[in-house]
């Protein structure tokens, strides 16, 4: 079977949503590194030690993003559809959250964030339209 219209849009959607937060992980590095070390547990084990745990998280970040759009999109796994849906809510609620308390990131952080969650919003949509619900089994084409 040849991908639907809605995957094709999904990869679009979700890669273009990954290298948004490359980006915006890139423009705030300082800032990240900054509040790594402000913790007093890592303060305690250097600095090398903040940016060992930011690359760590990064990379980590960057396989489970990639191996995601993988199964769904080319494997047609419903499970990867689910955890990406679920993955899309939760940081919907947080950064709602954020927003409601005023902790949203200032800048164009918070405006490649909002971007960001967006493409991964439209990118879920396009794995429930009819299409793609025949792409991974769900129903009849």
């Amino acid at each position: 079977m040849q991908r639907p219209i809605s995957i094709v849009w999904f990869e679009r959607c979700y890669l273009g949503a990954v290298v948004i937060g490359l980006i915006n992980m890139a423009l705030s590095w300082d800032q990240s590194i900054g509040r790594l070390v402000e913790n007093p547990g890592a303060r305690q084990l250097g600095p090398g030690f903040a940016l060992s745990m930011l690359l760590i998280g990064t990379a980590i970040s960057i396989a489970i993003s990639l191996t995601l759009w993988f199964f769904v999109a080319r494997r047609r796994a419903v499970v990867a559809k689910w955890i990406v849906t679920a993955f899309f809510a939760l940081v919907l609620v947080t950064m709602l959250s954020a927003a409601g308390t005023g902790k949203m990131q200032p800048g164009v952080s918070g405006v490649l964030g909002i971007v960001g969650l967006v493409l991964n919003g439209i990118a879920v949509w396009q794995m429930f339209k009819p299409d793609a619900r025949a792409w991974f089994g769900e129903t009849a084409a």
